[in-house]
């Protein structure tokens, strides 16, 4: 008779596997015109808390290329059921801008972004179409790939890794931000490990509204990954707030981690119990988020509430 620990690794195996498979069904084609219409990338000057922005529509890019400064760009995805205007996609943006270390760009698919989950999640695919297309341009008319950061949240993880599906050249970066859950919708295309040279993950709410599978190079897991995260609850109304806290929680650490970077430290270890009980065997240190160094593996670190 299996035990019950045996048995929810079968679970999982099976859809891992079923995960896996499902990649099969990306699809690099561009969706019709009046689709893209209203998709905007969002430049940020980041001159104050309140940045003034100026919009390029998602087919022709190219004008970002006039106002970009000599350094790193980060393109910032927001999630599933958010907006530009939602305070957890403004605390990113606000975050990113601290200190002007970057430029700035937000993937604006608000259009799409809330209604059905099954309806979004496949509307995000056509999003991540045309955004690698986007980039593509961007590359031909003289952005320098090894410039280009993406960072993903929930949905917007798996539109980031479109841009390393769909396009020839190799995306340095990509952070997803714990990347929405297939279970919710298995036959899709997610992030995965291939997508770009270093993808760093960071999971706050396994088996929720975040993902359970291993997408990246780096797994960073806060608290041990699962909800409820520190000052979260386990359980709230589907899509409120209360229910979206730990997922959301990935953001606010990213965003933190920005404007204090030495706030987390994760360790590289075999197992959270290991990590509790400071049974480490590599004790690799490192950063999170946007301090995180270029390293592979599974990583663990503590919070409090936020």
């Amino acid at each position: 008779m299996l035990t019950s620990g045996v048995l929810y690794l079968y679970v999982l195996l099976f859809f891992v596997i079923k995960i896996i498979y499902c990649q099969t069904s990306c699809n690099c084609d561009q969706p019709d015109s009046d689709f893209a219409t209203g998709v905007n990338l969002v430049y940020y000057k980041c001159d104050n808390e309140t940045s003034a922005t100026i919009d390029y529509p998602i087919t022709t890019p190219e004008g970002l290329l006039n106002v970009l400064e000599d350094k790193r760009v980060i393109f910032y995805i927001f999630g599933f059921n958010q907006i530009a205007n939602d305070s957890n996609v403004q605390l990113m943006l606000k975050a990113l801008c601290h200190g002007r270390t970057d430029n700035v760009v937000l993937l604006d698919w608000s259009r799409y972004s809330n209604g059905f989950y099954w309806t979004c999640f496949k509307n995000a695919e056509k999003i991540g179409s045309l955004f690698a297309r986007s980039i593509q341009l961007l590359v031909k008319n003289g952005l320098d790939v090894s410039k280009i950061y993406l960072i993903g949240f929930s949905l917007g993880a798996h539109i980031a890794g479109f841009v390393g599906k769909c396009n020839k050249f190799v995306i340095p970066r990509i952070t997803g931000l714990d990347p929405a859950n297939p279970l919710f919708y298995l036959p899709g295309c997610y992030l995965k490990s291939t997508d770009a040279t270093w993808i760093d993950v960071i999971h706050t709410d396994m088996g929720g509204y975040g993902t359970f599978t291993f997408m990246g190079t780096a797994e960073y897991y806060a608290n041990g990954g699962f909800p409820p995260q520190p000052g979260c609850k386990l359980f709230g109304i589907p899509l409120s707030p209360r229910d979206f806290c730990s997922h959301e929680r990935a953001v606010e650490l990213y965003a933190k981690s920005k404007r204090q970077p030495k706030e987390f430290i994760a360790v590289k270890c075999s197992s959270y119990d290991d990590y509790e009980e400071n049974e480490c065997k590599n004790n690799l240190h490192t950063g999170i988020g946007y301090n995180a160094l270029n390293v592979t593996g599974t990583f663990y670190f503590s919070t409090g509430a936020i």
